[in-house]
């Protein structure tokens, strides 16, 4: 069986490297990756501030696997069984896409031409200015009241004190937190010099934030105002809602296509209350849960669906303080929170977790494992779902 894994991030290594050591050789592992360098997602905050980040060939992370890795940009996604990739053609029997998201920078008008954003290249850009507009006072504005704003503001006003940093949201910030996590949040940012401001954003220019009403003059400013999937996967043909994410079956298979399936950012389980937000957490358990099914497939073995229960988040709050945030099972915040100290230290955990998982799995130790809601199809249901889609 020859499989096809598009993307080198969280989920795509996962499966490569789960579907490789179940099969050993078994099955033709191809993975493939538009930068020949793992991208740490989570971190990029923490690059935008200065830190040198941990340099990973993706290369080094699959030696000695069986994985096939290819480096290059996809140009076309032929669902019945073909990727093209520059000049070459790759037949795949069964694909997985894990292309992941990006930052939407066409959501509000001057935002490609006028801001940074958190992926790589931007961040080590933003990193290059951010002193010298630091060591004369300047204004950084952050826009984006999720953990992406969040982190990234607090993570830059305690590299930078001389900064004067203002977070720009369109909502109420921290609406996913319990109240005890909302006092916690703005307490955190008030430490850290972090202004709030509440308003919808028109546009932007060069150095201002256009409110409607009013403008908000900065130095610099960094966009985290929401995620997209790669046009690329769009434009496959497969069946995506507004962001560009697959719409998928319980057991993440792009609808009307069962050998597509699609892991990480880029897929949207459609079945309720099957509601996996965006984001790491969700990312891993994905990619492993379909390295293994392509695994029992190669076997002639069935799989059950997809089960994930959301227990929370971890947000930094710069390098000394966090919030760990629990969830109840009906999806609802608890009460109670980790914070200050402690909470960055488990943020800190989680994080070199997740690149340890990676290393674990080629060596052969399956660490990977995340809470389910235990909710199980019945047979008649299952196989209706599988013809539906």
């Amino acid at each position: 069986m020859r499989v096809v894994i598009l993307g080198g991030g969280y989920s795509g290594l996962i499966c490569a490297l789960r579907l490789a050591r179940r099969t050993r050789g078994q099955v033709a592992v191809t993975l493939v990756s538009a930068s020949p360098w793992f991208v740490d997602r989570i971190r990029l905050h923490e690059r935008a501030a200065g830190s040198e980040p941990v340099k990973r060939e993706l290369a080094e992370m699959v030696a000695g696997t069986g994985i096939t890795l290819k480096i290059g940009r996809v140009t076309r996604i032929e669902p019945r069984g073909e990727i093209i990739l520059g000049d070459e053609r790759l037949p795949f029997e069964q694909l997985v896409v894990a292309l992941g998201s990006q930052v939407d920078v066409n959501a509000v008008p001057g935002v490609r031409e006028h801001a940074f954003t958190l992926e790589a290249a931007s961040a080590g850009a933003l990193a290059e200015r951010l002193p010298a507009i630091a060591a004369r006072n300047g204004r950084l504005v952050v826009i984006g009241g999720g953990l992406t704003g969040i982190e990234g503001a607090s993570e830059l006003a305690e590299a930078h004190p001389g900064l004067q940093v203002t977070l720009l949201s369109s909502g109420d910030l921290g609406g996913d937190l319990s109240e005890t996590g909302r006092a916690h949040l703005r307490r955190g940012l008030g430490r850290l010099g972090v202004t709030l401001e509440q308003a919808q954003v028109q546009r932007l220019q060069a150095g201002s934030v256009e409110l409607g009403d009013r403008s908000l003059s900065f130095d610099a400013c960094v966009w985290a105002g929401g995620f997209v999937v790669p046009e690329i996967v769009r434009q496959s043909g497969l069946p995506v809602n507004a962001r560009g994410q697959v719409l998928v079956d319980p057991y993440l298979r792009a609808l009307g296509h069962e050998n597509i399936h699609v892991v990480g950012d880029a897929a949207f389980v459609v079945e309720p209350p099957s509601l996996i937000p965006m984001g790491c957490k969700t990312a891993v358990p994905m990619g492993t849960y379909v390295g293994e099914s392509l695994a029992q497939l190669s076997r002639g073995q069935g799989s059950e669906p997809f089960d994930y229960l959301n227990l929370g988040f971890c947000l930094s709050l710069g390098r000394r303080d966090g919030i760990i945030q629990f969830y109840g099972k009906d999806g609802s915040p608890l009460r109670w929170v980790f914070s200050g100290r402690l909470g960055a230290w488990i943020k800190e955990a989680v994080c070199r977790g997740v690149v340890g998982t990676l290393a674990a799995e080629r060596l052969g130790l399956c660490i990977s494992a995340w809470r389910k809601t235990g909710r199980k199809l019945s047979p008649e249901v299952a196989q209706q779902r599988r013809l539906a889609a």
